[in-house]
């Protein structure tokens, strides 16, 4: 069974390498906007979702993912496919994305076009994303989390981000029964049972728009405190 699933897992790889290609090159280049992109994208990972569920390589738990609208969403990081899930299962949500993923051959054009650069032209796009309804999920540990589920320090740019905008900052707790996919570990160690993803919306960490440097440095310390507080308690079997 062990085996089956390794091999599984490494088909489902080439699948998402093939399928990332095809999109990046022959879809993306043609859509005229960011949303147009984001609905493609999320149509095929709403796929590749369905293969690695109807596999039984993972199965997501009755989860408390709310549609929500016009939220900062954040989220612990625990596996290589976290944001093919959050993407497939959540309306409208776009992933601010780290500089490396832009050199990535396959997912290159994807990140170009459909995620939000982490830069100086973040706050506008995401602004303007954030009014129209949209979510905007960022991975504030800004790599996966240790396989000893000890979160890494959190970078204070996700409170940022929700301060200027005024947009509620709302946690999103990953939870697996066995650890796959992280970091330093193989893609084919998938164990030999079904891998549980539990996905829990935390309530919403408000806080009013600040425009006074001091003040806005302060609460952005205070917002991130309690934005991991509320994501410490994860959970990262071995």
């Amino acid at each position: 069974m062990r085996i089956l699933r390794s091999i599984l897992t490494a088909l489902l790889f080439v699948v998402f390498g093939i399928g990332g290609g095809a999109i990046s090159y022959l879809l993306l280049p043609f859509t005229a906007t960011r949303r147009t992109g984001l609905r493609i994208v999320r149509t095929s990972w709403r796929g590749l979702f369905f293969l690695f569920t109807a596999t039984r390589l993972i199965r997501v738990d009755d989860s408390d993912l709310f549609r929500v609208r016009g939220c900062v969403l954040a989220a612990n990081h625990p596996s290589l496919i976290d944001v093919v899930l959050l993407t497939a299962l959540l309306p409208d949500t776009y992933t601010v994305a780290r500089h490396g993923l832009k050199d990535n051959v396959f997912i290159s054009p994807i990140v170009r076009k459909v995620f939000l650069p982490d830069d100086e032209t973040l706050l506008p796009l995401a602004s303007s994303l954030l009014a129209s309804g949209a979510n905007i999920l960022v991975f504030p540990e800004g790599s996966r989390t240790p396989a000893d589920g000890v979160l890494r320090p959190f970078h204070r740019g996700t409170a940022q981000l929700a301060l200027r905008t005024g947009a509620p900052l709302r946690p999103i707790r990953i939870d697996v029964s066995r650890r796959i996919l992280g970091k330093h570990q193989s893609i084919l160690d998938m164990g030999d049972r079904p891998v549980v993803y539990s996905f829990h919306m935390g309530e919403p960490l408000e806080r009013k728009p600040v425009s006074d440097s001091g003040v806005f440095r302060k609460a952005a310390v205070e917002l991130t405190a309690a934005l991991r507080e509320s994501l410490s308690v994860c959970s990262m079997p071995s």
